[in-house]
């Protein structure tokens, strides 16, 4: 199912992907971002749920007109408004009347799906610049201070972890010996983008992260995400 949601002068879209019940909810935003998609989507297909998918240009960032101006921003960083101005201001320029529209826009998507009163909330994402990675969140990394602690396996690509707002998520992955970071809820920097904002809602959130090129990696991930769900949270896979 497709759904429209309007943007300015433009549109953009919402993919729905559903397969025997509506948990757990998978979200991807990033259009560029495809090995994850495809991830998600074996996952759904094999035991069932729901991945909701933002479909604009192909492109990560999302672009509307309104009012004869261009305006670009990233669709990960428009769930406060400091991430909205900030996100303005990097990827084009920044308007009052840009703003109101995309938080219009955020606050549409979010109700629409009632991600709001998810038990928890699953987002996909690939790493496609070969620097972020688990090393940017260890206390030396740039992200260092928004993470609470870092878990890095010699084992597995630095490309591929789990960024996880819940110490029992944290727990349960690095006992398993993936990497994982759990987001520092108390510190963390307000950029605007789904951890921060669920963290905020007391509503669990798991992003997988995973290098482009890594599929095989990715479907392991997402399905021991579900397990990692059906013990700690079973309400987040029910139908």
């Amino acid at each position: 199912m497709k759904i429209a949601f309007p943007l300015g002068d433009d549109q953009i879209h919402a993919v729905l992907h559903q397969q025997r019940g509506a948990r757990p909810t998978m979200v991807n935003v990033h259009e560029d971002e495809n090995t994850s998609v495809e991830a998600g989507l074996t996952n759904l297909n094999q035991f069932g749920g729901r991945l909701i998918e933002l479909v604009h240009s192909g492109e990560r960032l999302v672009t509307f007109h309104l009012a004869g101006q261009k305006y670009s921003f990233d669709p990960n960083r428009i769930f406060s408004d400091a991430g909205i101005e900030d996100t303005l201001k990097k990827q084009s320029h920044y308007s009052p009347a840009a703003h109101a529209a995309i938080k219009t826009f955020a606050g549409q998507y979010l109700e629409y799906f009632a991600l709001d009163r998810e038990p928890a909330i699953v987002a996909l994402h690939n790493t496609v610049d070969g620097i972020f990675s688990i090393e940017s969140f260890v206390p030396s990394g740039n992200l260092g201070s928004n993470a609470a602690a870092a878990h890095v396996s010699p084992q597995r690509s630095k490309f591929d972890f789990f960024y996880v707002t819940d110490r029992r998520f944290y727990d349960y992955l690095a006992e398993r010996d993936f990497n994982v970071v759990l987001q520092d809820n108390d510190h963390v920097t307000d950029d605007g983008s789904m951890s921060v904002y669920f963290a905020r809602k007391k509503i669990p959130y798991i992003n997988i992260e995973a290098e482009m090129s890594h599929l095989q990696n990715q479907i392991e991930m997402v399905r021991v995400a579900r397990e990692m769900l059906a013990k700690l949270l079973p309400d987040a896979v029910k139908p």
